[in-house]
């Protein structure tokens, strides 16, 4: 439907203003979307909405730490999860069992030998703050030892 000269002035005269789109097209008898459509061709502007800031500039950090406060269970349980599938996955990709003795009874009894000397940092370190690929890639590094054959590894000097 053709946009008669009346309409498009009464357009060009309320579309600024603080009328709602819906009341707009109620008056004009059209849709919100043909009056966006119609009021852009014409190089309408409604101006920009009013931006509700606070007034402590340290809002955000007040309820940030609010929220940890409320859901600290919550997210440190939600933490440990992570940390333990990311050391579960890194532990089937060095095949899941001591490289030396063959151990593989329980999971949290196998750790991360660098056997290379341009290691990152230490693998409970990059697990804990690193994002899941720089741990995995850093895993590929390593050799899976048991707990008893890191120490003896670590130990052979003395």
């Amino acid at each position: 439907m053709k946009w008669t000269n009346r309409e498009e002035m009464e357009l060009k005269e309320k579309y600024s203003s603080c009328a709602s789109l819906r009341e707009l097209g109620t008056y004009l008898n059209r849709s919100i979307r043909s009056i966006k459509q119609k009021a852009a061709r014409l190089g309408l502007s409604r101006g920009l909405a009013p931006v509700n800031k606070p007034k402590n500039k340290r809002h955000r950090n007040i309820s940030d730490k609010q929220y940890y406060e409320d859901n600290k269970k919550k997210i440190q349980h939600t933490k440990t999860k992570r940390l333990k599938r990311i050391k579960i996955e890194m532990i089937n990709l060095l095949g899941g069992r001591c490289s030396k003795c063959g151990y593989n009874h329980c999971w949290a009894a196998l750790e991360f030998h660098h056997n290379t000397s341009d290691k990152e940092g230490n693998m409970a370190h990059i697990i804990k703050n690193k994002s899941r690929e720089k741990a995995l890639k850093e895993g590929k590094k390593c050799i899976l030892l048991c707990a008893n054959c890191h120490r003896e590894l670590h130990n052979q000097g003395s």
